[in-house]
């Protein structure tokens, strides 16, 4: 089975693991190179993330929370999706079915560079695999769900207090209801 991830650094030879929001350290795969794709951008930087995805069958939806959401995050971003052949000693952990993680260093079989990676989602989206699913078609139930979650976020990493940290940032840039809330 070939497993594939995705990073914004390029020219790697081996994928070692790393501390992950997990709180062990981990290596992340995936069977499916559409969701690998998505982890080719980061939005946030950790141990903060941003990735509003799910699946309808094995089609993977994108859920923009704000308007423009996915173009802005991903038009004109670089990426890399790693192939990993063979992998040895892995686990799902999440329950997301293709989703793997490995504690051992993995050799890398091939890398495909991506110029453009909103561009290789439209390619996955002509193929049926990759849709976005608009702000406008996002139910006020899924919003709230979003919206106590970046409370949870706010509280949990006391970003009032640190109003410059690049989550309260995008927070206030993005989710700017929330962040005025008091709470």
């Amino acid at each position: 089975m070939i497993l594939y991830h995705g990073s914004d650094v390029g020219g790697l030879t081996e994928l070692k693991p790393f501390l992950s929001e997990h709180k062990k350290p981990y290596i992340y795969l995936s069977s499916n190179p559409v969701v690998a794709l998505l982890y080719t951008v980061k939005p946030v930087p950790k141990p903060f993330s941003f990735y509003p995805y799910g699946f309808s069958g094995e089609k993977v939806v994108y859920s923009e929370y704000y308007k423009n959401c996915f173009e802005e995050i991903y038009k004109g971003k670089k990426g890399y999706l790693y192939e990993c052949e063979n992998v040895k000693n892995i686990e799902n952990p999440t329950a997301i079915n293709c989703a793997y993680t490995c504690e051992e260093p993995i050799e890398i079989n091939r890398c495909i560079e991506i110029e453009d990676v909103y561009n290789k989602f439209m390619e996955y989206k002509e193929m049926d695999l990759f849709e976005i699913k608009s702000f406008e078609k996002i139910s006020e139930k899924e919003l709230n769900f979003v919206y106590d979650d970046m409370k949870r976020t706010i509280e949990q990493y006391d970003l009032k207090n640190n109003p410059k940290s690049p989550m309260s940032e995008f927070i206030k840039t993005h989710f700017s209801n929330v962040w005025l809330e008091e709470y």
